[in-house]
């Protein structure tokens, strides 16, 4: 076995095993969102005074929500794609996802050190009502970054390895 294939496996596996992890941690979040909002309805309906700190919260929570389940998107193929080539033409289709797979890998770079720039230069800044050190909140862009860079070169590495009719990752 090469070690091209073995390089990919392990990719496609990583990549996999990853995305189950975040694809369940984001349904986590969603529960801990609700319950947060809930909260503030009940608190302000019959105490009147809402917190402050479960909106806050809340909307941390859906920041990483939306950035790591979009990771999810890319890496299960349920993320938002126009379809204009037509599926008999599957060689320029293949073509047409490396590309597209290429694009994601280029942004999810751009993301994780445009990211890490941010947090870098935010350091230090605490949110309002939490005092929570704001990087919780903007690390979430370089950790999408990350994700995105894994799930596009495990797609890149199985394309490649799937045009091989001898040697072939089984793409999950």
């Amino acid at each position: 076995m090469s070690f091209l294939v073995t390089l990919a496996r392990f990719v496609s596996t990583t990549s996999r095993l990853t995305g189950r992890l975040v694809a369940v941690l984001c349904t986590v979040v969603v529960y801990v969102m609700l319950g947060l909002l809930l909260t503030q309805v009940l608190m302000r309906y019959f105490l009147g005074a809402p917190p402050s700190w479960t909106e806050e919260l809340a909307i941390i929570l859906f920041a990483w929500l939306v950035l790591l389940y979009a990771t999810v998107g890319v890496r299960e193929n349920f993320h938002v794609r126009i379809e204009t080539i037509p599926h008999r033409f599957t060689r320029l289709r293949r073509l047409s996802d490396r590309i597209a797979a290429a694009f994601i890998f280029g942004f999810g770079l751009v993301s994780l050190v445009a990211g890490l720039n941010y947090v870098d230069r935010t350091s230090g800044q605490k949110s309002a009502a939490l005092q929570l050190p704001i990087e919780a909140l903007y690390y979430s862009v370089p950790v999408c970054g990350a994700l995105l860079i894994l799930h596009a070169s495990a797609l890149l590495l199985e394309s490649a390895m799937s045009g091989n009719s001898d040697t072939s990752v089984t793409p999950a």
